[in-house]
């Protein structure tokens, strides 16, 4: 059987490589951490060896002085060896002046004591035989067999206490050159409190210290000073060896081994801050890959499933390089085969972004899609430009049929341009037969005959004005509307427009107003047309001014054109109408139950025949103040 190799997830490979970054950061974070504080500790341990080496020195040397001064006693005696307790106690009583930590010294002919000084207190000594004491026998042979110096200690003294005690053998050469005979030994006894104090171990400073002894192989045995848990804690050690003994002395720090550096909060912050640079940016970058893909499928989604027609176009060489198949249905060409083709295949105007040098974005533009038949399809054209890496300029184009849109269009135009037609012949007849009946021309009607006739009269004329502005909206979509645009002298063109609306105004009990600041100025329009912008704006202006207000008219040069404004003191456009003003059928009040009248197509018509006159037209309003109308029209020089 063939199986296929799977192609690894993106979003796993992503994460996976991530992850492993966090592992490996991880560790070493750890490993560096452990490092530090294994530094720390041999450096701790560094200090500890030196300073231990100093109190070693310091214990080692202060018995040894203790020790060498008794060494000219032994002289002595081994040259009188019938030396007088007078004559000992003189000379022990100049070594201990020497040398405070000496408790007594002691004289054993035949190993046996027999003169101790001072004799006050040591009265229990005298008469000491070393060898039927078991405890100090040991060493004394040692001493004896050796001919050597032999430290013990500490011991407990019979006199009471505790001491070093330091055994020198005494040997007396007889006068015929025989060999040496042993006369005795000399005993030293060093006070261990004395001792300690000399020596530094109770001035320890930063260190706990104790001392313990050793076997000759080494094994440990009793401590005898400091505390005895101190050789469970992993403590510095060095040998103490003096006159035959054996001895360790072990250290740690006064409050222990410390777990963690002094600065281990500041290194591990350096060390989460290290971890978060390695890492954010990674994360980021894994999250925005992530987000790019994400964003990228749903584009692509959007593309291929969007019911408009997308293609994606190289801008200058206008070749395509994506289309949707939207867009292959509506050219009748598969979206394959169109990726191959320029993008003059599909549209006449092959590349309408050419000329928009700043703007990325253009349109909705009306334009045709070319079908594969021949035919063409009317769409709504708009795009972005994009550019790539390397400077490559892509342009993503949205093609929307809109040739429903237009059938309905026309279809509502030639409804409402028929049914208009149809209207305006049996209104005029009807209009005609009103005016004829209120002018008394079929004899004189009762009074509220009249008024009756007068009502149906005023509202047949405003049909005749709804149908009109229907008839012109028709022409200007259409463009069936005449224009015989010539110069015109504006202020008389004004002034009749004015007193076209004197009436209407007279009835709203607002008055008009004309401001000329253009002089004798012409400009180039069509005579009828302009009269039915400027009757469109007075009335307007008039219907939504107050009682008592006021409609003034302005005319001013400006930039080789002509401005007018038509300024009314109402209460102001809305500010969610003000997009709509010139929308057909647009009204502020849109209800059934609107207090002004009219058919929402005026502005709409005003704005249509001022483009077709090259014009143009804005307006400004703030809210209870009133609003401005300003209408550009080219001057006829």
């Amino acid at each position: 059987m063939n199986l296929r190799k799977r192609k690894p997830d993106v979003r796993t490979v992503l994460w996976g490589g991530w992850l492993c970054v966090l592992l490996v950061t991880v560790l070493g974070v750890r490993v560096l951490d452990q490092q530090h504080r294994d530094s720390y500790q041999q450096q701790v341990r560094g200090d500890v060896t030196r300073e231990l080496s100093i109190l070693r020195a310091q214990f080692e040397g202060a018995i040894g002085e203790n020790l060498q001064v008794v060494q000219g006693l032994v002289a002595v005696i081994s040259s009188d060896p019938d030396i007088t307790p007078h004559r000992f106690a003189s000379i022990a009583s100049a070594i201990l002046a020497q040398k405070q930590e000496l408790r007594n010294i002691g004289a054993a002919p035949d190993m046996v004591i027999r003169m101790v000084h001072p004799l006050a207190g040591n009265e229990a000594a005298l008469g000491l035989d070393y060898r039927k004491n078991a405890l100090q026998w040991p060493k004394v042979r040692q001493a004896a067999e050796t001919g050597e110096l032999v430290l013990d200690g500490p011991v407990d003294l019979v006199q009471g206490g505790e001491a070093f005690i330091g055994r020198v053998p005494v040997f007396v050469a007889p006068a015929s050159g025989e060999e040496r005979v042993l006369w005795g030994l000399v005993s030293a006894v060093i006070d261990v409190e004395a001792l300690y104090r000399e020596a530094g171990l109770y001035q320890s400073g930063n260190l706990a210290v104790a001392l313990r002894t050793l076997g000759n192989d080494a094994v440990p045995g009793e401590v005898f000073f400091g505390p005895a848990g101190l050789f469970r804690q992993q403590p510095v050690t060095m040998p103490v060896v003096l006159g035959g003994s054996r001895w360790q002395l072990g250290a740690t720090p006064a409050g222990g081994w410390p777990t963690h550096p002094p600065d281990v909060v500041r290194f591990r912050a350096l060390l989460l801050l290290a971890s978060a640079l390695i890492l954010l940016p990674g994360l980021g970058m894994t999250l925005s890959i992530q987000r790019e893909r994400k964003s990228r499928r749903r584009l692509q989604s959007q593309f291929e499933l969007s019911p408009q027609g997308m293609a994606l176009v190289e801008s200058h060489s206008g070749r395509l390089l994506r289309v949707n198949a939207s867009l292959g249905a509506m050219t009748g060409v598969d979206a394959e085969t169109l990726r191959t083709t320029p993008i003059s295949r599909i549209l006449p105007s092959p590349m309408p972004w050419a000329n928009r040098d700043q703007d990325r974005r253009f349109g909705p533009v009306e334009s045709l899609c070319l079908h594969a038949d021949g035919g063409s399809l009317p769409i709504l054209l708009s795009g972005v430009r994009v550019r790539e890496e390397g400077d490559r300029e892509l342009v993503w184009l949205s093609f929307q049929d809109i040739s429903e849109q237009k059938k309905v269009e026309q279809m509502k135009s030639e409804f409402i341009s028929t049914v208009s037609h149809e209207l305006r012949t049996p209104l005029t007849s009807i209009s005609g037969a009103l005016k004829l009946l209120s002018e008394g021309m079929v004899g004189e009607l009762p009074e509220k005959a009249r008024d009756m006739v007068g009502i149906a009269r005023k509202n047949s004329e405003r049909l005749t004005l709804l149908i009109n502005d229907l008839l012109d909206m028709d022409k200007l979509v259409s463009g069936k509307l005449g224009f015989n645009i010539r110069p015109l002298a504006l202020a008389p063109l004004i002034k009749t427009s004015l007193e076209n609306l004197s009436t209407y105004a007279h009835n709203h009990d607002v008055s008009l107003a004309y401001d000329n600041q253009s002089g004798q100025a012409a400009v180039l329009a069509d005579d009828l047309r302009f009269q039915q912008v400027m009757d469109n704006l007075l009335s307007n202006a008039i219907k939504f001014s107050p009682a008592g207000g006021r409609v003034t008219v302005t005319s001013e040069l400006l930039d080789g054109q002509i401005q007018l404004s038509v300024c009314d003191q109402g209460e102001g456009i809305p500010e969610a109408f003000r997009t709509r003003v010139f929308e057909k059928f647009a009204q502020a009040d849109g209800s059934d139950r609107r207090i002004k009248g009219g058919t929402g197509l005026g502005l709409a018509i005003t704005r249509g025949l001022l483009q077709h006159m090259n014009g143009s037209i804005r307006f400004e309003s703030e809210p209870g103040i009133g609003t401005c109308f300003y209408v550009l029209l080219p001057r006829a020089n």
